[in-house]
């Protein structure tokens, strides 16, 4: 005795059946699409496939009338049906040379002329119903008013002309019992009135969607010009006032100059002034106040010289970020490079804000060596980079209880292999993971309105990649940490400057 599993009830679509409706799909769509081209407007792809669409569908319908009646005594109506297969093929044949107001002026008058021809050779009643459907179709297939009107009255003449005709032509096709295949002609006929219509009122939604997707689109659009615009007028702002800052550092560098080499000179007249007291006859103490007055004098001078050198170096670091690049490539010491410019972002922050502090730590490879860069861009990257950390610590600051967070920003310095890498980490607000990808891209900015342009980084990103065929990556976790790496290469030569950089990168723990 077989057993029977449950299992076995489960029912699976036969292979041969699968394939066989996947042969239709296909055949539908090879079929719909006839005569579809790029250069036609939506509207006129619409029309041409819902028109190869009815005729495929209508000649389907013959076909399988010819199938039902082809062993019948109704040859008649066999014959009429094996006509109606071929009289639907013209259709694809204009849409596929395209011919397309062709094919819709067929479409409708074929079947006014047979629907007229039908009624009057078998004395059909109910033609309105063929012919008030079929005026509308050219609602469908035509846009221009008097070709809709014209094939509409033509529907109505045919109307009054099959009704005056009924009186007078004897039918010669009746056939007796074959009221039931002119009811399931009328059904087919409502059912596809209902498939075009349905049809064009699905699109004409999708498309009211598209629309306001577009819509949408534009005006978003719209927004981004307007707020690229603000961003491009306050860069202009930002480029005038490095002109002007320019001009300025290049004023202030004379007295800079003038204090470092009256300081320099005040300390060698020190000098002569003591060897010259030593040799005056003046009583003990009055030389010992004298030699400490001079002590004090001596430091002072030295103080003032060491601070004007210091000024000196600040202006000479602006003068570097505002002065166009050369684009050639020196010898640079990067370790320098790096201190000046955090140094310059510190204090550039704690003019704005004087209650401002922050732990530096800098972990420099004394056995850096020089590196062939463009100063006054790479300067451009670190001064960016700096104003970026000072500006999450300062925002994460804001955010914290007093006395419950320290802002922290350390820059780092590493050979590695065929290349050295910087490296500037703060404990601010972070970048949040889904826009971690985005922030070298150009306009693109977490800060509020009118505090940053969204260039920085973009043209930050274009000096160490393009400019000196490195690499800038970025490493974050939002609310704890944000760490941007530079890879800059040794060689001169920097055709396989991705491969390194990956190399160097995971070499050096990043």
């Amino acid at each position: 005795m077989a057993h029977f599993h449950p299992a076995a009830l489960e029912t699976h679509p036969a292979p041969a059946t699968s394939r066989l409706m996947q042969v239709v799909r296909q055949l539908w769509r090879m079929l719909v699409n006839i005569g579809v081209e790029d250069r036609l407007t939506v509207w006129q792809r619409k029309r041409v496939r819902l028109l190869n669409g009815i005729c495929f569908v209508t000649i389907a319908i013959y076909v399988g009338y010819v199938l039902v009646f082809m062993n019948s005594p109704d040859w008649l109506t066999f014959r009429i049906c094996l006509v109606g297969v071929f009289v639907n093929l013209p259709p694809f044949f204009f849409n596929y040379h395209r011919r397309y107001d062709a094919a819709a002026y067929y479409s409708v008058l074929s079947v006014t002329a047979l629907c007229s021809f039908i009624a009057v050779a078998r004395k059909y009643d109910g033609v309105e119903y063929y012919l008030i459907s079929n005026s509308i179709v050219p609602m469908l297939f035509f846009r221009n008013i008097w070709k809709i009107v014209g094939l509409f009255l033509l529907n109505v003449a045919a109307y009054f002309a099959v009704r005056e005709a009924m009186g007078v032509v004897r039918p010669f096709l009746y056939v007796a019992d074959s009221q039931y295949f002119y009811n399931v002609n009328v059904l087919l006929f409502f059912l596809t009135l209902f498939v075009v219509v349905y049809f064009f009122r699905s699109e004409n939604f999708r498309q009211e969607r598209l629309l306001t997707h577009q819509n949408e689109s534009l005006a978003e659009s719209i927004e981004h010009l307007q707020t690229t615009q603000t961003q491009l007028v306050q860069q202009e702002k930002l480029a005038s006032l490095g002109a002007l800052t320019a001009g300025i550092a290049h004023e202030i560098q004379n007295p800079l100059n003038f204090v470092g080499n009256f300081a320099e000179l005040g300390v060698e007249l020190l000098q002569e002034l003591r060897e010259t007291l030593a040799n005056e006859p003046l009583p003990e103490s009055t030389k010992q106040a004298l030699s400490h007055l001079l002590d004090d004098l001596t430091q002072s001078q030295q103080k003032v010289h060491e601070h004007a050198n210091r000024a000196s170096r600040i202006v000479k670091s602006m003068l570097q970020h505002t002065r166009a690049s050369s684009g050639e490539r020196q010898p640079t010491d990067l370790n320098a490079l790096c201190y000046e410019y955090l140094r310059l972002a510190y204090h550039g922050l704690r003019a704005k804000h004087k209650d401002f502090t922050a732990t530096l730590t800098t972990d420099f490879n004394q056995r850096l060596g020089p590196v062939p860069v463009v100063a006054e861009d790479l300067g451009r990257v670190l001064l960016n980079l700096f104003n970026n950390a000072f500006y999450a610590v300062q925002k994460q600051l804001a955010c914290r209880p007093s006395g419950t967070y320290r802002p922290a920003v350390s820059v780092s310095t590493q050979r590695v292999a065929n290349g050295v890498v910087i490296r500037v980490r703060d404990n601010g607000t972070g970048i949040p993971a889904d826009i971690q990808d985005q922030i070298f891209h150009p306009f693109f900015t977490t800060k509020p309105p009118g505090e940053g342009t969204g260039l920085g980084l973009s043209l930050s990103h274009d000096i160490v990649v393009r400019g000196h065929g490195g690499t800038l990556a970025v490493a974050s976790v939002e609310g704890e940490y944000t760490e941007f790496t530079v890879w800059l290469p040794r060689a001169t030569d920097n055709k396989s400057a991705p491969q390194q950089a990956t190399a160097a990168l995971a070499h050096s723990g990043a």
